[in-house]
């Protein structure tokens, strides 16, 4: 028989069995997964069905802001590399989006309990911190007004 007796804890555990104890951690280990699980899912559905969008729709204006300004003969130097930043970076966020829900669908598939948290922790959390990378770049460069969501500075600033 296992003591434990967690001090200033909201949660005291005494004169619990191995058994118990393994059966908290389980379903600790299942709380994190659903959280990780729903945070990831979230994600996946705001990078595809408003970043994405959003970012195609800034890159048409310019491609076509660009063009316009090559008509008129004038130099399109800083809008043809504010085009191709944008572009490259619209690309990683789709390579980085499929590889978060390739790893959330595998992470989804797996049995409950520790294994299945390991590897939300492990895999599927390093996978969304990989798609905010170009999704944080591309925040600084698409036009506020074509942006789907507050940015950090809405937020911060603004509410």
């Amino acid at each position: 028989e296992i003591r434990l007796s967690l001090v200033g804890s909201e949660m005291c555990i005494r004169d619990s069995t191995e058994a118990e104890l393994r059966s908290r951690a389980e379903i600790q280990y299942e709380g994190y997964s659903k959280a990780l699980n729903i945070e990831a899912r979230a994600m996946i559905d705001i990078a595809s069905k408003h970043i994405i969008p959003a970012v195609m729709r800034f890159s048409r204006n310019l491609a076509g802001t660009v063009n316009e300004i090559k008509t008129a003969g004038a130099d399109v130097t800083v809008p043809m590399n504010m085009l191709k930043d944008t572009t490259a970076l619209l690309s990683q966020t789709k390579l980085a989006l499929a590889k978060l829900q390739e790893a959330a669908d595998q992470a989804a598939a797996m049995e409950n309990g520790r294994e299945q948290a390991e590897y939300y922790h492990e895999v599927v959390f390093k996978d969304m911190e990989e798609l905010r990378v170009p999704v944080d770049k591309l925040e600084m460069i698409v036009d506020k007004e074509e942006w789907p969501m507050p940015s950090y500075g809405d937020l911060l600033f603004e509410v």
